[in-house]
């Protein structure tokens, strides 16, 4: 019975490691999704105790489904390529991982919080090993730049709710620690030079000061502020993290495009872009497809329309519009609807609980996973990765799983002796 009763603790122990490891090692994400996903799978046809499952739950877990098979149906049309279907399928395996997580009750240690902020310091370390002992000029840590800073970043603003979460209970100490890490994924995102997780920072910025707006006294926002606005000023000023040299070139790069070279790192997007709207005009439905496309793309390129270095790319770098170009209007609308329904079931329970600091933090950790992805997506296309993939649609189960255990506890609370 012992040994069952510490079952709640591992399984959750697994999930807060995903976080954890995610940056600090090469694929270190994939180790303890693929524990969960056997155990997931292991455990779906036996009964158990657990959350009852409510209609919200079904309808996160159709509209991963639907997205995966529509992906089958892209993939198909597209000549049948079958190692395209990896990435999308991961969004199916998810659905093993929020069974076994709503049966498996979430321990009273917030396990998942204390995962999200080692894994944002841990990032940092990363990022200042890459920059300042291997000499390289952009953080990585064994994936794309991008990709590293972004997933940092991610992880950063999570903390800032961890933060939240521990204030209310008074555990100062684990504030601090939590205070850190939003410094530290954010540093990391800054010297891994990745510019597009840079553009809606002040905004998630602003939801997060709204949404604790009475949580904290002013004195205490205006300290956080100051200190953060510190710490980036001189992430700015001191030339060794790169980031003005990053700004200038993004400045360089405008520029050259206006006088006609697009042959540059935005220049090339931009190009990418255009080549979107040329392939949707051709196949506005269901898209040319990512290989059924690069005649057209190349065709582009011969009558100078765009740069032939911009024809070469997997992907656009840019999710919607690599969805548009290559789905059609069928599969913008799926990528839509894989941001925007966790978005709202997280959202919508922010509001409910808005003054309940156990549930409350939980609903806004989930909410901020689609809101940075969308910020992502506008010059990365996230789910042409691995990491992208795996650190959107596992974290969002999990902490799905865990909002809904935190408000079963409530209710429970709540009832009458």
């Amino acid at each position: 019975m012992r040994v069952l009763s510490s079952v709640p603790f591992f399984v959750w122990l697994l999930a807060a490691l995903t976080f954890l490891l995610c940056l600090g090692l090469p694929g270190g994400y994939s180790y303890p999704i693929a524990l969960l996903f056997l155990s997931g799978v292991a455990t779906v046809f036996f009964r158990h105790s657990g959350l009852s499952r409510i209609s919200h739950d079904y309808r996160l877990m159709l509209t991963w489904g639907g997205y995966t098979l529509l992906m089958v149906l892209f993939v198909y049309l597209d000549g049948w390529h079958v190692r395209e279907l990896d990435r999308p399928a991961r969004f199916l395996l998810a659905v093993p991982v929020l069974l076994l997580l709503l049966r498996q009750p979430l321990p009273a240690a917030p396990v998942l919080f204390y995962g999200v902020a080692l894994g944002a310091i841990l990032s940092c370390i990363v990022a200042l090993y890459d920059r300042f002992s291997l000499g390289l000029t952009r953080a990585q840590g064994g994936e794309n730049a991008i990709m590293f800073g972004d997933t940092a970043m991610l992880l950063g603003f999570m903390s800032a709710t961890g933060l939240m979460l521990f204030y209310s209970k008074k555990q100062y100490w684990s504030c601090l620690l939590s205070f850190i890490a939003v410094l530290a994924g954010i540093a990391a995102s800054f010297l891994s030079g990745s510019r597009g997780g840079w553009v809606a920072a002040p905004l998630i910025v602003l939801f997060l000061l709204w949404q604790s707006r009475e949580l904290f006294s002013k004195r205490v926002l205006w300290a956080g502020l100051s200190v953060g606005f510190v710490a980036f000023i001189a992430l700015v000023a001191i030339p060794q993290t790169g980031m003005q040299q990053r700004m200038h070139v993004a400045y360089s790069d405008l520029v050259q495009y206006q006088q006609g070279n697009s042959n540059t790192s935005i220049g090339l997007r931009l190009d990418m872009w255009k080549s979107a709207f040329y392939l949707a005009a051709e196949s506005p439905i269901f898209g040319e497809g990512q290989y059924g496309s690069r005649a057209i793309r190349e065709s582009l390129a011969e009558n100078d329309l765009i740069h032939p270095n911009a024809a070469k790319f997997d992907h656009l770098h840019n999710e919607y519009l690599t969805s548009l170009g290559f789905q059609g209007l069928l599969g913008l609308i799926s990528l839509l609807a894989i941001y925007l329904v966790p978005l709202k079931l997280f959202v919508s329970r922010a509001n409910k609980y808005s003054d309940n600091w156990d549930v409350k933090p939980y609903a806004l950790a989930g909410a901020l996973i689609p809101m940075c992805y969308m910020d992502f997506a506008l010059t990365q296309a996230m789910f042409s990765h691995n990491i992208g993939v795996m650190m959107y649609a596992f974290p969002i189960v999990i902490f799905w799983a865990a909002l809904r255990w935190q408000e079963q506890y409530c209710l429970s609370a709540e009832m009458p002796k």
